[in-house]
């Protein structure tokens, strides 16, 4: 068993207890509650039917206060109780991720699937069964926006950039109970969190409360006051009161049109910056060893502010924000003092101070969240390793498998370095080598995001990925497979041509066409990727390809086969060295029941 396995494991049983401890303690208060309120009932029917009107208002508010302090305790355990499924529904999915179940994970960034991409299709970096679907575990919108932006490879890494991100990788794999503790404040109180940009624009705004606001609402509060003041002498009627509490209500609304939008703002993100101050929290008091977390984190603190306590003192605000809709003790603060123009005029406050910061804060926050995402690999597969970033366009690994197979995954050894430029794979049907060039890409994918990858050792310059593998017929463009596939090797040329470090895995090329066409195609184009310095490989069943070895030493031949037992066909999955020697599409049509 795996160290990341027993630590799922162990979580799983010791929280699954401590989650079963706490259901009957909820039940336990909770008809603790009911009981207290008929108990109430009981009393002040008793106590009334004894005229003892003084004792019933006593005998209430002891009730009352006791059934607060019940109500307040009981929704504490079961907000604790929700943290600790949340810890096991964490856990379980873990063990998810180490048994190649992730394929049943909801969110596999399908939205994120791009035909016109030069890779993301054909190395299933979206979609079902995706590396995006494996380690996606962030817990905020803009954290998952960076996950994607980093596979996608919009934000390009140079290799110091990428050994800083393997440090931090590392270090972040070793704090799994720490990154748990974020998931679970990311999911607690879980909002759409689609409200950020506007967020955002108004962090940067410097626009403040109209002085005229806040003088209404002065003269307003202190004529309720004083309002207040002489009913307690007797000198106005109690029906003052409520007149003036009437044209209060009227102010309010008058006033509350001017701050709809702000209000309706902080009501829809209010959740979501509550999640984001107990995150920033965790990440500005977490200690760092490695640099490139130390620098991210020097971020939280400039100028003496501390991050997670402004974060908090935001969090808090934003709290009150709304509660008029639905709160009515809110609505009464509201009426008598008039909370939502003092409420933004806090805001404003907070806004002058932090405004400036707030975007760098949640920058860090949405980084960690994505990194946290890759640390996952790093903790749960052990054998796995961390890339040596060349400064050559080459590649080369020992034990290389395919990182979403698991334990399924064949390894293999492979080489493309020095002369070598061209790796042509051949082999029989189904023999493993489309997966082959996939394995490659991948990890190949991993290493530019400064994840380990899939094989005991790997190196790889650092290259731009173009794919040629899985094209298909567009009908609303009227445009064929061959047609598709032409278009996207023209793009690989002509990036080839701009002088751009390419990197390509070519999968049954110009097979939708005739044989002699292919064969020629096939040896005009390869030959033009290394005129202009292409590295990459190529699969291929026209065996007189590998023909270009001896006439060309920047091509080297791999091929995989396959054997027969009992009748049957079998593959062993094992890259070797030349040409392929086999053959198998005659048998596979007899197993069919094709008579030859």
């Amino acid at each position: 068993m795996s160290l990341a396995e027993e630590f799922y494991k162990n979580n799983i049983e010791k929280n699954s207890k401590e989650s079963n401890a706490l259901s009957s303690k909820v039940n336990v208060i909770g008809w603790s509650r009911l009981v207290v309120v008929l108990l109430c009932a009981l009393v002040d029917y008793f106590l009334y039917k004894q005229n003892k009107i003084m004792m019933i208002v006593v005998v209430t508010i002891v009730i009352t206060g006791f059934f607060l302090i019940l109500m307040f305790y009981h929704n504490n355990i079961f907000e604790y109780k929700k943290r600790i499924d949340l810890l096991i529904n964490i856990n379980e999915k873990g063990l998810k991720r180490l048994g190649g179940e992730f394929k049943k994970f909801k969110d596999n960034g399908s939205e994120y699937l791009d035909d016109e991409h030069s890779f993301i299709n054909d190395l299933d970096v979206f979609g079902n069964n995706s590396i995006f679907q494996y380690i996606n575990s962030t817990v905020t919108k803009g954290g998952r926006e960076e996950l994607v932006k980093l596979l996608k490879r919009e934000k390009v890494l140079v290799s110091n950039e990428i050994k800083e991100r393997q440090e931090a990788i590392r270090e972040l794999g070793e704090k799994a109970v720490w990154r748990q503790k974020i998931i679970v404040e990311g999911n607690l109180k879980k909002s759409q969190d689609i409200h950020l940009d506007s967020l955002i624009k108004w962090s940067e705004g410097k626009e403040s409360s109209s002085p005229l606001r806040l003088a209404i609402a002065c003269t307003f509060m202190l004529a309720t006051i004083f309002s207040i003041y002489l009913a307690i002498k007797g000198i106005v009627p109690l029906s003052f009161i409520i007149l003036d509490l009437m044209v209060n209500f009227l102010v309010v609304k008058i006033l509350a049109k001017s701050m709809a939008k702000e209000i309706e703002l902080f009501d829809s993100i209010k959740s979501s910056v509550y999640g984001y101050s107990k995150i920033l929290c965790l990440i500005e008091d977490e200690k760092f060893e490695s640099l490139y977390l130390k620098t991210l984190i020097s971020k939280l603190k400039s100028n003496k502010v501390s991050c997670k306590y402004e974060m908090k003192k935001f969090s808090d605000i934003l709290d009150w924000a709304g509660n008029s809709s639905y709160n009515a003790f809110y609505l009464i603060l509201n009426i008598v003092l008039f909370s939502d123009v003092f409420l933004m005029r806090s805001l404003e406050k907070w806004r002058e101070k932090n405004g400036d910061k707030l975007e760098d804060w949640l920058k860090v926050m949405h980084e960690i969240d994505a990194l946290n995402s890759i640390a996952n690999l790093s903790f749960e597969n052990e054998t796995w390793t961390y890339p040596v970033i060349l400064n050559e366009n080459e590649i080369e690994g020992i034990n290389i498998g395919h990182p979403l197979l698991g334990k399924k995954s064949v390894r293999n050894k492979f080489s493309l370095r020095g002369e070598k430029k061209v790796s042509l794979i051949t082999g029989s049907n189904m023999s493993g080598k489309s997966t082959f060039l996939r394995t490659l890409g991948v990890n190949l994918v991993l290493s530019y995001i400064g994840a380990p990858v899939c094989a005991d050792k790997f190196s790889c310059g650092i290259m731009n990925i173009y794919t040629c593998m899985r094209t298909k017929d567009n009908l609303e463009e009227s445009i064929s497979s061959f047609y598709a596939e032409i278009l996207r090797i023209k793009i690989l040329i002509e990036a080839s041509k701009k002088g751009e470090k390419i990197f390509f895995l070519l999968d049954e090329i110009f097979k939708g066409t005739n044989s002699k066409d292919r064969h020629t195609g096939a040896i005009v184009l390869i030959k033009q990727l290394i005129q202009y310095g292409g590295v990459g490989l190529v699969s291929t069943h026209d065996l007189e390809l590998c023909d270009l070895e001896r006439e060309n030493k920047s091509i080297i031949n791999y091929n995989f086969r396959e054997f027969y037992e009992n009748d049957k066909i079998k593959f062993d999955y094992i890259l070797r060295n030349g040409k392929s020697e086999t053959q198998n599409a005659i048998h596979l049509m007899k197993l069919a029941g094709i008579e030859i």
